[in-house]
């Protein structure tokens, strides 16, 4: 006698569609939202971190270069005759140059005479090196937020 696989009323429950998470796939979903659970508690910890940079980068004050007599080693000496930003322009006695500040100065690109004016830009390019690092970790760890959510959404679609 052949088997029915039917219900006796020929109508079929859509509860009875949707397939069941199998222990593996509910393990799968749990560790991907304890992940993002991480990563968000991270990138809180490193939004907390920028803000103090930020907060040390102002207490430092801007400084201007304008002025500023500098030396480098291939175009000799030079004057900084204008300044956008993080930009500089330097005049050399044959030649105009753009600069980066802090770090031309910082990494003795462009050497200066004044301790304290190559201090100064020493602990602006550090907390800028650090404030690029730590947006780099948290834009690193939006991406992997990113992974785990499809990554659930996949599984998810699976259920369906």
């Amino acid at each position: 006698m052949p088997l029915n696989m039917e219900n006796e009323d020929g109508n079929v429950n859509s509860s009875e569609l949707k397939k069941k998470p199998t222990k593996k796939t509910k393990e799968m979903l749990d560790e991907n939202t304890k992940q993002i659970e991480e990563l968000q508690e991270q990138q809180k910890v490193l939004k907390d971190e920028l803000a103090a940079l930020e907060k040390e980068d102002a207490s430092l004050g801007d400084k201007s270069a304008l002025k500023m007599k500098v030396n480098h080693k291939k175009f000799g000496e030079g004057t900084i005759t204008k300044q956008d930003g993080k930009y500089i322009e330097v005049k050399f006695s044959d030649v105009v140059k753009k600069f980066v500040l802090p770090g031309c100065i910082a990494n003795k690109f462009l050497e200066v005479e004044d301790e304290g004016i190559l201090d100064y830009y020493i602990k602006c390019n550090e907390i800028h090196e650090k404030k690029m690092s730590t947006e780099l970790k948290i834009k690193s760890a939006t991406y992997a937020i990113q992974r785990h959510e499809d990554a659930i959404e996949r599984l998810k679609s699976k259920l369906k």
